[in-house]
């Protein structure tokens, strides 16, 4: 699937961002509005390396990133990504996210930014799909699915695990 133009693009964000709003206003109410577990001991902010592979015209291709983010509170947090992908062009992608928190570990997640191949610069969508597994000690592994919707490129899917640290 192509998406031609910056309306699409837009389109997308919009449908995504509702699409959170929704699961989070039926996310199991009975849960307390306290800390995700090892918030406790180990703060909101984590910082984590991913290692992973794109798929690209039916290639997969090296990928390695680092992510930072912040829980805003049991449902909520906000980061970015910056992930460089190893192609004929080397490319980094640069994307800012939110993720939801519906059911413990469990996140989905809608993020933009730019994807620098070469002399270019396109706009980029991510939708995501994890769940984090905590490890103890305020470290994490995160495998997760991502789909990139690329200004007037084809789609990508990232696949990969984020190892991280809550600080």
């Amino acid at each position: 699937m192509k998406c031609a133009n910056s309306k699409c693009l837009k389109n997308i964000v919009v449908v995504l961002c509702l699409s959170m709003c929704a699961t989070g206003a039926i996310a199991d109410e009975s849960q307390s509005q306290g800390k995700h577990g090892g918030e406790e001991d180990h703060g909101k902010h984590v910082l984590a390396v991913f290692l992973g592979v794109t798929h690209e015209h039916g290639e997969n291709l090296e990928t390695l990133g680092i992510e930072y983010s912040y829980r805003i509170n049991k449902l909520w947090s906000v980061g970015g990504v910056i992930e460089r992908a190893e192609r004929e062009k080397d490319s980094t992608l640069a994307i800012l996210f939110a993720h939801l928190w519906p059911y413990t570990g469990l996140f989905l997640g809608a993020g933009v930014g730019r994807k620098d191949p070469g002399d270019e610069r396109e706009n980029v969508l991510r939708a995501t799909i994890g769940y984090e597994f905590e490890l103890g000690k305020g470290w994490s592994l995160a495998p997760q699915a991502n789909l990139d919707v690329i200004e007037n490129h084809e789609n990508e899917e990232v696949y990969g695990l984020a190892f991280g640290k809550r600080f």
